[in-house]
């Protein structure tokens, strides 16, 4: 009799697993792809080495359950330089060059739909690798908030990138100590995402 109930309770075990293997690569199919574009503000600290913030994104998300998609993103964002500083001490002058700062985010994407799939919350996670400037890769983080307009959404969002970076003064050429020295790259942005 327990050889009975275990062969059963292993063939409905299996049977619903395959049919929940078989709705999330329904779900999987069926999901949506999205294109972003965004321009930001450089916040706390990044203001001071940087002027603006501008990039692009692409999102493939599926349904889970009622009103969550989840999926993977893939972007570019790019902080443009401050311009430079400079400054005297005992007769020298240093002179700071702001760069450029590219980063490359991979991150998992999620979102929530509220009201009738009108607004919708998400978050994306991952990291945000360094591809110019003096910046080092870090952890990507971006909440954001979203309305939906059909195949056109606007969407506000913070941006944050721990890497940071350390902008070296240069005095007669020669590359001297670290005079700014940021935690991070942070922005506020506002865009549009296209849903295909």
């Amino acid at each position: 009799m327990k050889k009975i109930v275990l062969t059963i309770a292993i063939a409905v075990f299996g049977f619903v697993s395959m049919n929940a293997q078989d709705d999330f690569a329904q779900k999987a199919e069926s999901g949506s792809f999205y294109v972003g574009a965004n321009i930001g503000l450089p916040l706390s600290t990044t203001s001071d080495i940087s002027a603006f913030n501008f990039g692009f994104d692409g999102a493939y998300l599926f349904e889970v359950i009622d009103n969550l998609e989840v999926g993977g993103l893939a972007g570019y964002t790019h902080f443009i330089g401050n311009n430079s500083y400079s400054y005297s001490n005992n007769g020298n002058v240093f002179i700071a060059d702001y760069q450029d700062a590219s980063f490359i985010p991979i991150a998992a994407s999620a979102r929530y739909y509220f009201s009738d799939h009108k607004f919708f919350g998400g978050l994306d996670l991952g990291v945000g690798i360094n591809v110019a400037g003096d910046a080092k890769t870090g952890f990507y983080a971006r909440p954001k908030f979203g309305f939906d307009l059909g195949p056109v959404a606007l969407i506000a969002s913070f941006q944050s990138i721990s890497g940071g970076s350390d902008y070296k003064s240069i005095n007669n050429g020669n590359y001297t100590n670290n005079i700014y020295t940021t935690s991070g790259f942070n922005s506020f942005n506002v865009g549009v995402e296209f849903g295909f």
